[in-house]
């Protein structure tokens, strides 16, 4: 009698729903708390929840499983909502009445 009746196909879409998981908390804690501790941490959190998400879409990929698809798709929505609404111009509200700097020769 084996101590674990689980396939090994379900032990790797495990891994991918957990580190869907971890992405998700890790890209919550970093957007919604920017100025606090946790923000740092959080953004920890979600590279390790994309590494682990890389991980174990290819462990799915090698094995008969569609959720290789899933990690692949959530790493992407992960990447966007990370990067959504961190460009320059979102942290520094300009009335457009500044001119551009040019290089002074």
């Amino acid at each position: 009698m084996e101590l674990f009746a689980t396939r090994p196909t379900a032990l790797a879409e495990s891994f991918v729903m957990l580190f869907q998981l971890i992405g998700v908390v890790g890209l919550l804690l970093s957007r919604l708390l920017p100025m606090s501790p946790w923000a740092r941490r959080g953004k920890v959190i979600f590279i390790l929840g994309l590494v682990g998400l890389g991980f174990a879409g290819a462990l799915c990929g090698s094995q008969p499983s569609g959720f290789s698809l899933m990690a692949g798709g959530t790493m992407t929505t992960l990447l966007v909502g990370m990067n959504l609404g961190t460009h320059a111009t979102d942290s520094h509200p300009t009335t457009g009445t500044e001119r551009p700097r040019l290089a002074q020769s």
